[in-house]
């Protein structure tokens, strides 16, 4: 491929076997997802290109970790903002060819409401891995449970099964934890631990995505959590509050479970028994209170504090 000396802005459809490419020069690419058929694209590209692609299960991540190698600014857009976005532009078509072009489009008019993603080392890289990896444990945990749990035939089997995956989840957790002492990540864990509710688990997860990038504010964090609401009013017309669940999903879970620990305690429950007075339900004081923890470990991390009850106490002393 010929060296481009201009600026340019591409948009990166991605499929297992494909990547289709739109340039903001005007070509249109079509290239095998391999590493070979990427770093020639890439040494193809000006330093500083900006490369816009969707989330698409494992299959972005070669092309997303190659250009963030080669300095190249990288956004990851979410696919339902990307499905609304067709329908506000009335694009008709669905093809790889035309939602590469779409990507380049939406990064084109929206870059500036953008976050690039946040290079992360290879220690940084295996441990969010393992943490997705632990994940997906869990969910096999539960669904054997449900499904092989519920026949006497099979009783025996969910058991032994439980028990291996359980056996699996407790060495990731050890590899975990070396990771984090190996990163330095120990004062701020004990800084979220600090908070009520959040174990060393959830800890881990909020300081690693504490690490993925330049936040700034809460809401930047509470956001890239997916713990921010959509609002949908219109004229008279008051739409139901949403959240956008844009993060990382077994973060919300964790964080969730986390709340209702929290609302456990004695000291902060008059808390949660406010929020249900005032007509939420139980789910919705849950998620305000994850929300509310989100914003303290926020606080925290930024200020390298610990926890002051006292001082939380006092604040909400009218929330």
């Amino acid at each position: 491929m010929a060296k481009i000396t201009q600026a340019m802005l591409c948009g990166v459809d991605v499929s297992l076997q494909s990547l289709d490419i739109a340039q903001s020069a005007g070509e249109v690419l079509h290239i095998s997802n391999t590493i070979k058929a990427i770093d020639g694209w890439l040494s193809s590209l000006p330093e500083g290109s900006l490369i816009a692609l969707e989330a698409t299960s494992t299959y972005h991540e070669a092309v997303l970790e190659r250009a963030m190698e080669c300095g190249h600014q990288v956004y990851v857009v979410n696919g339902k903002q990307l499905h609304h976005y067709r329908e506000a532009v009335n694009q008709r078509a669905k093809t790889d060819s035309s939602d590469a072009a779409l990507l380049l489009r939406y990064l084109t008019n929206e870059r500036s409401h953008l976050e690039p993603v946040t290079a992360l080392n290879a220690q940084q890289k295996r441990l969010w891995r393992l943490l997705k990896r632990r994940a997906a444990l869990v969910r096999f945990r539960t669904q054997a449970h449900v499904s092989l749990g519920s026949l006497e035939e099979t009783r025996s089997m969910a058991k032994q099964f439980v028990r291996s995956i359980n056996a699996m989840i407790r060495e990731l957790e050890k590899a975990l934890r070396v990771m984090a002492r190996e990163l330095g990540w120990e004062r701020q864990l004990q800084q979220c631990q600090s908070i009520p509710g959040i174990g060393w688990l959830n800890a881990l997860g909020l300081v690693a995505c504490f690490h993925r990038g330049q936040f700034g504010v809460a809401d930047k964090f509470v956001a890239f959590l997916g713990l921010d609401v959509r609002v949908r009013d219109s004229g008279k017309c008051v739409g139901k509050r949403k959240l956008t669940k844009r993060g990382d999903s077994e973060m919300r879970r964790l964080l969730y479970n986390a709340a209702m620990s929290f609302a456990r305690d004695p000291r902060y429950k008059p808390l949660y028994e406010r929020l249900l007075e005032r007509g939420r339900s139980s789910t919705a004081a849950y998620v305000i209170l994850a929300r509310k923890l989100v914003r303290i470990a926020f606080c925290l991390l930024q200020r390298g504090e610990f926890f002051d009850s006292e001082k939380f106490i006092g604040a909400c002393a009218t929330t």
